[in-house]
């Protein structure tokens, strides 16, 4: 079945603009939001019915940007092979968030009253709590004053996995029994790319790689250096000098680190915790005080830890690394003249890296797969920062990053099997511009390199 949105120039839909901004509607974690200037238009939504179903749309800062409503999209899906419901709902324990239900038909939502029609209007952007067939997932949606949400056409197509074609002016065919599966060498050419520090997809236990872009350039790599401290952490433990299963005091400087703009759990000096739960806090919500903490258990000082960095670096052959500190963020050199250095390595390298401790220490996916995981001694709850362990179910980790200078990064585990053969796919990527972005990107060559084994074999 073939369906087709045309961008209508008619009347403009009109929206209750939200007046607050919500922090979290998740009580287990918290999420970046922001407000985003719209440039709303009608969206025509045919499905080979005999009249289209007009659908509310907005640009998103830019041209061609495209968010379409969730709403309107379930209506015009209707008894096709790809219809769905969606509905706002609030609970005890999952506080507000939002269904959608495949197989199940469009149900007319209640709206309250429209106001006077405005050329833009400002709307919520965030990770708004979305389950599909009752699975959360971690997409970036804008949400209106009608508790209607806005997904971008990359991720409607990721979610609800139909192919969408522009086929002329405002013209858009959505094939609902087309899977989707871009070709990754056509969005290349397409400038798709361009923007991205590097890339290597391939497979960790052959070392074959599928797709690169730029592996070799040397960039910032942000929090994706806690698979470094992880290494080094797992081989102290495996030489009986440190355990984990002990607790671990935390010290002045990670107190510190911790209250800093960069801290992401408040720690006291003095307190102990247990390593487990530092470990949980480091991998999963990308805690730098957790990482400081470790080093310094495990090496005594920091200095001392970042030395073993870079030495166990140059022993693996990551020729492209240089490791200032164990969690990521920027450091300044003691000059008057103030320099900003951050850890760095090629995409290449941060490949070996990934493959060598997952194959080394297959374990940490026990941790880095998790979706939600509770501290009770931090007194701390968190998701995963990685969305595709939410978006991919067959995703099991490994770690994201950002920071101003290395933009949004990510290094990614997802086993694929074959037969009776399983390997694990690794997907580098760094320096994506939003993460939104390396959300749609990472899915879309870790879907290639899916298909890819499932049709060639290893």
């Amino acid at each position: 079945m073939i369906l087709f949105l045309k961008k209508g120039n008619g009347r403009f839909f009109t929206w209750v603009i939200v007046s607050a901004l919500i922090l979290s509607i998740c009580p287990l974690s918290a999420f970046s939001a922001e407000y985003n200037c719209m440039d709303p238009f009608d969206l025509v939504i045919y499905s080979g019915k005999s009249d289209g179903v007009v659908a509310k749309a907005y640009t998103s800062n830019y041209d061609n940007n495209i968010y379409v409503s969730l709403s309107d999209l379930s209506a015009a899906l209707n008894e096709t092979g790809k219809q769905f419901s969606f509905r706002y709902a609030e609970t005890a324990s999952e506080g507000e968030h939002f269904l959608v239900q495949p197989g199940e038909s469009y149900v007319k939502p209640e709206r309250p009253s429209a106001e006077e029609p405005r050329e833009q209007v400002w709307l919520e952007f965030r990770r708004n709590r979305l389950f599909f067939n009752g699975s959360d997932k971690k997409y970036y949606t804008y949400r209106d004053g009608t508790n209607d949400l806005y997904l971008s056409l990359t991720d409607m197509q990721l979610m609800l996995d139909v192919t969408a074609e522009f086929v002329g002016t405002n013209c858009i065919y959505i094939h609902t029994d087309v899977p989707f599966d871009p070709d990754l060498h056509a969005l290349e050419a397409s400038g798709y790319f361009n923007y991205i520090n590097g890339i290597v997809l391939g497979d960790a236990d052959t070392g074959k790689i599928l797709f690169f872009r730029d592996p070799n350039k040397i960039t910032s790599i942000a929090s994706t250096s806690k698979l470094m401290t992880y290494l080094l952490l797992a081989e102290a433990a495996d030489a009986g000098k440190i355990s984990f299963s002990d607790s671990v005091v935390i010290s002045e400087n990670a107190e510190k680190l911790s209250k800093s703009a960069d801290g992401i759990i408040k720690m006291t000096a003095g307190t102990e915790v247990p390593a487990m739960e530092l470990l949980n806090a480091m991998l999963l919500a990308s805690s730098n005080e957790a990482a400081l903490a470790l080093a310094e258990y495990a090496y005594g000082t920091e200095d001392a830890f970042v030395d073993a960095m870079n030495r166990r670096a140059e022993e693996l052959g990551l020729n492209s690394a240089e490791f200032f500190n164990p969690h990521g963020l920027p450091v300044y050199a003691y000059n008057t003249v103030q320099t900003k250095l951050q850890n760095r390595m090629n995409a290449s390298d941060l490949f070996t890296l990934a493959s060598y401790v997952i194959g080394k220490y297959p374990s940490i996916t026990e941790i880095t797969s998790k979706q939600y995981v509770m501290m009770p001694t931090l007194e701390y709850s968190t998701a995963n920062s990685n969305p595709l362990v939410f978006n991919m179910p067959d995703v099991t980790g490994l770690k994201t990053g950002s920071t101003n200078k290395a933009g949004y990064c990510l290094a990614a585990s997802m086993p694929v099997t074959v037969g009776s053969e399983t390997h694990n796919m690794i997907l580098i990527l760094l320096g994506s511009e939003t993460g939104a972005e390396r959300g749609q990107q990472a899915e879309i060559l870790l879907r290639y390199a899916r298909k890819y084994y499932t049709e060639n074999g290893f």
